[in-house]
């Protein structure tokens, strides 16, 4: 109900000022405050409403429209906004708890306490959250996501918001997209060697379906981005299908999911077939509909894109049997399968020697490991992707085709040149990349 445009239109209709929101109601304050007033005000939001008298500090007037946010929320949510932008954080939390608050950020993959703050301060600084997400202040029971933007630097930052309901309060979760900070290039990803010239081969095909695996958080949007990006051309038709959209790409003819307008993986794909494209990006494949949609299009003269959630690239054919797509129109359809996890790389002004040998990642002689200096504060300068890529030749076709077991599968694509994640890892803790703890802590969703 009230969303900033409802509270703009209720203030400059009663002349008053949004102050916030407390335990004990919403906070308003104006010029010359009365109980009717009051009571009118508490009609018309259908919430128990604190009128206050404006003060002499106010920066805007009753009579302007507008509202004054509490001072003490605005600044501290371009703080952490301005910080969290600085630091290359990819979210940010925001954490009710018994007697206080914090404000946790995710930087290269791994979540610290930014800091800790005194209960009084959290009702404003959600509400601020809120308000500039266009969310509903007054609804604290129900999950609630929104979006805004902000300019640091000349540049334009979104933010997507997500808030549920914890303990009476709100836990939100600010996720930040700055397409600057991103490097949408092979490079840029992680991408090398045998890996690069492999995917460029793929990207090269006229159709078929290419697919991306791994957990949540590994990257895998980013790859799909760096990959429609390299084939952007004027003649092409790009069409996209994401929940959602994280980055505009210029060039790329994006839609988002939308389930309340039955706009989903679906029928969105339905749709875009229609559109004379291509190449298309389907965010992920949930169902067997959408599998099957994928692959007859990309059986039909398009090239696909897509998500899986699987352990590694041999695991993506047996989810795909375990959806019912049969096992020819697997083979005929899907011609590339990537497997990926982000790493955090070493930090090259303090990493160390280290001669520890490993028997699972068969490492001997000198590597590296993390130490933390002023420049990188806990040993990691940044994160990239190592990859796993199967590709289907007439071989695997066959082996597809005929059933084959998810070992036979690997063994054939081992034999074939495919370069696992364990050895990848084991490749750039050799070359001083990453250090054996986080070959380890990534080998956990292996």
């Amino acid at each position: 109900m009230e969303t900033k445009r409802d509270l703009d239109a209720i203030c400059k209709r009663f002349r008053v000022n949004f102050i916030g929101e407390r335990e004990d109601g919403f906070v308003f304050e104006a010029k010359e405050p009365s109980p009717e007033l009051r009571d009118d005000l508490s009609f018309v939001i259908r919430r128990k409403v604190i009128l206050e008298k404006i003060s002499d500090m106010s920066s805007k007037t009753p009579e302007s429209g507008g509202r004054r946010q509490n001072d003490d929320a605005v600044s501290m949510t371009n703080a952490i906004l301005d910080d969290a932008v600085k630091e290359c954080c990819s979210d940010v939390h925001v954490e009710p708890q018994k007697e206080n608050w914090r404000v946790r950020m995710r930087r290269k993959g791994t979540l610290f306490v930014y800091g800790t703050y005194p209960d009084a301060l959290y009702s404003g600084f959600a509400t601020r959250l809120k308000i500039l997400a266009a969310m509903d202040i007054g609804e604290r029971r129900r999950p609630q996501d929104g979006r805004f933007s902000f300019e640091r630097d000349g540049r334009k930052i979104d933010v997507r918001v997500s808030a549920i309901p914890v303990g009476g309060r709100e836990k939100l979760v600010l996720r930040i997209l700055d397409p600057e900070g991103m490097d949408y290039t092979p490079v840029g990803i992680g991408l090398e060697g045998e890996n690069l010239r492999t995917t460029d081969a793929l990207l090269r095909q006229p159709q078929g379906l290419i697919l991306l695996c791994g957990p949540t958080g590994c990257g895998k949007t980013s790859t799909l981005y760096t990959f429609i990006q390299r084939l952007n051309q004027p003649d092409r038709n790009i069409v996209t299908i994401e929940d959602p959209v994280e980055y505009a790409i210029e060039g790329i003819n994006q839609m988002q999911v939308n389930e309340k307008a039955d706009v989903t993986f679906t029928s969105g794909l339905e749709s875009i077939l229609r559109q004379d494209p291509e190449v298309i990006m389907v965010g992920e494949i949930r169902s067997r509909e959408t599998a099957e949609i994928a692959l007859r299009a990309s059986i039909t003269g398009h090239l696909i894109f897509s998500t899986l959630h699987t352990t590694d690239s041999p695991a993506a054919v047996l989810r795909l049997r375990d959806m019912g797509i049969p096992a020819y129109m697997i083979s005929a359809g899907v011609i590339g399968i990537l497997s990926q996890r982000l790493v955090r790389t070493l930090c090259p002004y303090c990493k160390t020697e280290d001669d520890r040998k490993d028997a699972f990642f068969q490492v001997d002689g000198i590597h590296y490991r993390a130490v933390g200096c002023e420049r990188c504060r806990n040993g990691y300068a940044g994160r990239e992707a190592v990859f796993e890529i199967l590709t289907v030749d007439d071989g695997m076709r066959r082996r597809i085709a005929a059933d084959a077991d998810i070992d036979e599968i690997r063994a054939y694509a081992i034999e074939r040149g495919m370069l696992s994640l364990k050895e990848a890892l084991r490749r750039k803790i050799q070359n001083g990349t990453i250090d054996i703890e986080e070959a380890y802590r990534t080998t956990m969703t292996l």
